[in-house]
């Protein structure tokens, strides 16, 4: 009968260890990924793991369009929740930009979640949709044509 509860004060260093139903840990490498080791074995399908994670970056690098456009757009239909995280590392004390979600049905048509909101040079605001579709994207435009932004978006989801 499996145990389902966890003592452990610290979640960020709760570990669980999987074995096989012949008793046999598996075996993870330094890296973290599983290691397999046994000659002649075939994976046939594919894997599927629940709660996983997605993470990605884009940077968008000395842009100082204040017409705006729009970062790349990520399909969240899968996700039970995601956030887009941007970060304003322009070098500029006075680059300030302008981002805010914008959601999709069809990654063609774009409607707004949320209202801009001014990024300071060296500030990081999270961006959380109210609104249920399939592709969600940051949209930013630089404040003043003047001083060019540097962004960094982080798209994170879980699943």
């Amino acid at each position: 009968m499996p145990n389902f509860k966890i003592f452990q004060d610290q979640p960020d260093q709760a570990r669980v260890t999987i074995y096989s139903p012949s008793g046999v840990a598996m075996s993870i490498d330094a890296a973290g990924e599983v290691a397999i080791t046994s000659t002649g074995l075939a994976v046939t399908g594919a894997l599927s793991v629940a709660g996983a994670t997605t993470d990605t970056a884009e940077i968008i690098a000395n842009n100082s369009s204040t017409a705006g456009g729009g970062a790349t757009a990520h399909n969240v239909l899968n996700l039970t929740t995601f956030t887009l995280s941007v970060e304003n590392n322009s070098t500029a004390t006075n680059a300030q930009a302008y981002v805010k979600l914008q959601v999709s049905p069809d990654a063609v048509t774009w409607t707004d979640d949320t209202a801009y909101t001014t990024l300071n040079t060296g500030s990081l605001v999270g961006l959380v949709s109210s609104i249920f579709m399939k592709y969600a994207r940051v949209y930013y435009a630089a404040v003043s044509s003047a001083s060019a932004i540097t962004l960094s978006i982080y798209f994170q989801g879980h699943s």
